[in-house]
């Protein structure tokens, strides 16, 4: 198996195509060994494989190495979904490897982790923004419960005065996701903050971490039911806190 010692188990590669940029990344356990990322925006289609063979090629490995593959599979780019989805299902069907798959919106809480050990800020209620079109997003609230984001509004559409009505203030919450890379303006109000733009967009790296702990619980996706995640109504009210 080329460069992997065969005790680093299990080798894993994670993929993130819902959002503008995709990228990859591998590993073995809970360790990242290398992350890509795609050249452009939406070059999913484009580069992805290519990216994926590189990565294994680094790595001394091949696909059929690839114990579990962990995707993020919405809400998110119909196009990107559909592509990390099927990947997952050829690696299964072809050589049995394992299927996490994870919320966009658990990945995106992921980033307020990376920007709370980078930042003197403390973040106890984030929200992710997902551009729904048509005036909607997509959107999912979490509280911070020690060390875990616990969410209290399950993905589902708002507008963003609905979002403001039904997640009020006086206590902050804080603001991620793509959705407001053109209409963060929307969003605004005296409780409301937003981490900084580069914490706004999934990765394959927190595709990874948030997966490899699921895996690692046995938590893994039914390849024959696996599909990507798309909501297309519900209100919501957050839980009292």
């Amino acid at each position: 198996m080329g460069n992997l010692e065969q005790q680093d188990k299990p080798f894993a590669l994670a993929v993130e195509t819902s959002g503008r940029t995709g990228s990859a990344a591998i590993g073995t356990g809970q360790k990242i060994m290398k992350h890509h990322t795609l050249s452009g925006q939406l070059r999913h289609g484009a580069e992805l494989f290519t990216a994926c063979r590189d990565l294994l090629d680094n790595a001394g490995a091949k696909p059929s190495d690839i114990d579990h593959i962990y995707i993020s599979a919405g809400p998110g780019s119909f196009t990107g979904i559909r592509i990390a989805v099927t990947l997952a299902k050829i690696l299964n069907f072809a050589n049995g490897t394992k299927i996490v798959s994870i919320s966009t919106m658990d990945v995106l809480s992921a980033n307020a982790a990376a920007y709370i050990s980078t930042t003197a800020n403390q973040i106890t209620r984030l929200a992710t923004i997902l551009d729904a079109k048509r005036g909607q997003f997509y959107v999912a609230v979490f509280d911070r419960r020690g060390d875990q984001w616990l969410k209290t509004v399950q993905d589902c559409l708002m507008t963003p005065a609905e979002f403001l009505q039904n997640v009020p203030g006086p206590d902050p919450v804080w603001l991620t996701g793509e959705g407001l890379v053109y209409y963060k303006d929307r969003f605004a109000a005296p409780h409301v903050l937003f981490l900084d733009e580069q914490y706004w967009f999934p990765t394959a790296a927190a595709v990874y971490k948030l997966a490899a702990e699921q895996a690692k619980a046995g938590n893994f996706s039914d390849p024959l039911t696996l599909a990507p995640s798309y909501i297309r109504g519900a209100d919501a009210i957050p839980k009292a806190r």
